[in-house]
């Protein structure tokens, strides 16, 4: 038993020591076959994640020029490129469509609110000359404050909301059209009833305020240019008047099936370039507290009306203005331009109780040479 014990020992010690000299040989090979085996039975799981996540990736990423900001630049771009009003609004409603699941434009007639044009929504014919009374609801409160305003959609009118269905958050955005400090229209925009819908309504405020300011500018230079009559009653008349207002609030008013084109001007809205510009209080000018109201008003819109017109040419001008205040030649640069925004606002306001106080050639300096008049050049007529 004894040798048996010894004869044991040595052959431990030899498969020892046998085992030692290749245990690293040993366990790289190992190493390396199981590194082989495992990448071998997930390389088609890797390859399949990793094409997902790639495709996620560009899926995330806008592809060039459509980004939101692309979107809204395109949809701003669009309304001031139109040059008849029903084009304008129909600019309008067609980029809030890039913001909202749905968004229909209501004329204001009397008491009475009327559908005009709408987007997103499903059933369209139901919207054809839908009346609401204005004055309550979202659209009353719209109306009432000349401000958006979100609330519940039920808010607005049940009738509607049962018709087209309330929003998959619950929740609308009315927006007024402001025209000459009286509300013309208000847009109503909801997220809709699908699950993804959305509604964003900065972009939302920012179009229409867009679509004013150009409503506003064209109808004042009609103005200016027919000799100094007075606008119309600030309200969509061709639109307004082809429905009529039903005696008490209604959900369905009887309307043409095609209302006529809205005619709208805005008071004072910004312009997406100055947008403090026409909300501040207007430079140049003497003191008008002595004056009666009746010149007031005049001074006050000849004021609106100079910032218009200025705001315009720099609008369209950026690189100009940035050029000449640079190399103190913004008159020269843009001398085409002004002298005609001036001889528009001299017609419209040479011969008022305004004429002397010099609301045009304050605006120049105050939005084109932000405040230097330096920038402008000697050969600026004041």
């Amino acid at each position: 038993m004894a040798e048996d014990k010894e004869i044991s020992q040595i052959v431990e010690q030899a498969v020892s020591e046998v085992l030692e000299a290749h245990l690293s040989e040993l366990r790289a090979t190992l190493r390396a076959d199981i590194v082989g085996k495992v990448m071998e039975l997930t390389q088609p799981v890797i390859e399949k994640r990793t094409a997902a996540a790639q495709a996620a990736s560009a899926a995330s990423v806008p592809a060039p020029g459509t980004g939101p900001t692309d979107l809204l630049n395109a949809s701003v771009a669009s309304i001031y490129d139109a040059n008849a009003q029903t084009e304008i609004l129909r600019s309008l409603l067609d980029g809030m469509a890039q913001f909202t699941s749905r968004a229909a434009l209501f004329v204001v007639k009397g008491n009475t609110i009327s559908a005009w044009q709408n987007r997103g929504f499903e059933n369209a014919a139901a919207l054809k000359g839908f009346a609401l009374d204005s004055s309550s609801g979202l659209a009353g409160r719209a109306i009432r404050d000349r401000e958006p305003v979100s609330a519940a959609a039920v808010d607005f009118d049940n009738g509607f909301i049962g018709t087209h269905g309330n929003p998959v958050d619950g929740n609308a955005c009315v927006l007024p059209i402001v025209v000459r400090e009286k509300v013309a229209a208000v847009v109503y925009a909801d997220a809709g009833t699908d699950l993804d819908g959305s509604s964003d309504q900065s972009a939302l405020r920012l179009l229409v305020r867009s679509a004013a300011s150009w409503l506003e500018l064209m109808s004042l230079r009609k103005i200016a240019g027919g000799g100094g009559a007075e606008a119309p009653e600030p309200v969509m008349a061709a639109a307004a008047a082809a429905s009529p207002a039903p005696p008490a609030p209604v959900a369905a008013a009887p309307a043409p099936v095609e209302a006529p084109a809205p005619v709208a001007v805005v008071a004072a809205v910004p312009t997406p370039v100055a947008v403090a510009a026409v909300a501040s209080a207007p430079a140049g000018g003497g003191d008008v507290a002595g004056l009666s109201p009746e010149d007031q008003e005049v001074h006050k819109k000849a004021k609106r009306f100079a910032k218009l017109l200025v705001d315009e040419i720099k609008l369209y001008n950026q690189a100009k203005v940035t050029e000449g205040r640079q190399n103190k030649d913004l008159y020269q640069r843009l001398k085409e331009d002004i002298d005609k925004s001036r001889n528009t606002y001299d017609k419209r306001y040479g011969a008022t109780a305004a004429a002397s106080a010099g609301y045009f050639s304050a605006e120049v300096i105050r939005i084109l040479a932000d405040n230097d008049p330096s920038t402008l050049g000697s050969d600026f007529p004041q």
